[in-house]
């Protein structure tokens, strides 16, 4: 029997590849043969897991992140495309200052520079506003310029000016989701309450975000549209960096897949075993799990920390950390991966 074992990390426990060692060690303890594979859809630790399939890092450099700590990044030469994870600078983990206290202005510093920008595991939720400000599109209230739109001031915008030196960049965006920045199932709704957004904030963010997004379209003659797929990716970056700024949004995922070599591969499998912090709805969005579990054929089991998805049909079994597993991961983990090589052999 062929298996395969894909992991993505566990946001804020464990990364890919000390689950896939984890998983490695319990599996050759017992016998069991299997390939093992790190994946991401371009959000956080993509630039990690790329390398760890021969990509080279192409230059480092010293930027500032949300919070103006300065951080070495690394952006990788992958087949020809100058790829970047934004969420170096703006991820999950940077910080735990409450979101709407946080913008995307720091992407501005490098965001000319790659071919390919990886969306994802974003701490913020600001529609892309912070990096629009830097770009040339301007925030008043009233007559006065606010030079740090953040949700927390979205409330004092009453108009946007377009400077002449506005100008859209030619990038490729990997979204490691599909969710719409807008609309009934909005990625504020979605992700907002793992930002630390509650009812109130999500309604207010939202509300605000749709009538500045109606200012931007009037002030640049277009028609934007924030229920595109994608556009929820990274608190809104998504919609910024394509209907604003004009450039394409791909799927993290599918990308990851051509320029791994994984695509030819996924299909080899009889049991394929899939591993994330958390499987709920959205890893169905986009998600680079959700992607391998549409495209393969064989068998697949669940292993990580929490499954929080109405049908549990879709796995032959379930393995979770659970609720445990944010306190001790690994001796979670060790637990589960032991309950699953228990199922697989016999």
């Amino acid at each position: 029997m062929n298996i395969a074992v894909y992991s993505d990390k566990f946001s804020g426990t464990l990364s890919a590849s000390e689950v896939i060692g984890t998983v490695k060690e319990l599996f050759q303890n017992n016998s069991i043969e299997a390939a093992y594979f790190p994946v991401t859809d371009g959000g956080e630790d993509s630039t990690k897991i790329f390398k760890e399939y021969g990509i080279t890092v192409k230059q480092s450099l010293k930027i500032k992140d949300l919070t103006g700590t300065e951080k070495v990044i690394e952006l990788l030469d992958v087949s020809g495309d100058v790829f970047f994870e934004s969420s170096l600078i703006i991820g999950i983990n940077n910080t735990d200052v409450d979101s709407i206290n946080l913008n995307t202005a720091c992407l501005s510093e490098v965001v000319k520079l790659p071919d390919v920008i990886g969306l994802g595991g974003s701490r913020t939720n600001d529609g892309g506003f912070g990096l629009l400000s830097k770009m040339g599109v301007n925030f008043y209230a009233d007559e006065i310029l606010i030079k740090d739109p953040k949700p927390s001031n979205f409330e004092q915008i009453t108009n946007i000016e377009i400077e002449d030196s506005f100008e859209r960049i030619n990038k490729k965006v990997l979204v490691d989701t599909f969710i719409p920045l807008l609309g009934n199932q909005s990625a504020i709704k979605v992700f907002g309450p793992q930002k630390g957004l509650d009812q109130k904030n999500i309604e207010n963010i939202t509300f605000h975000l749709e009538r500045i997004i109606n200012l931007i379209s009037n002030n640049l003659k277009i028609q934007l549209n924030p229920t595109k797929e994608g556009t929820g990716a990274a608190g809104g970056l998504g919609f910024a960096l394509s209907e604003v700024l004009g450039c394409e949004l791909v799927s993290g995922a599918e990308y990851f897949f051509e320029k791994s070599g994984l695509e030819q591969k996924i299909n080899s499998f009889d049991l394929s075993i899939l591993c994330e912090g958390k499987f709920d709805n959205s890893s169905l969005e986009g998600k680079v799990l959700g992607q391998i579990l549409k495209k393969n054929k064989g068998k697949s089991y669940f292993l990580g920390g929490i499954y929080d998805y109405e049908d549990r049909r879709i796995f032959e079994n379930i393995f979770e950390c659970g609720d445990a597993g944010l306190k001790n991961p690994k001796k979670e983990l060790i637990s589960a991966t032991k309950k699953l090589v228990n199922q697989i052999t016999i």
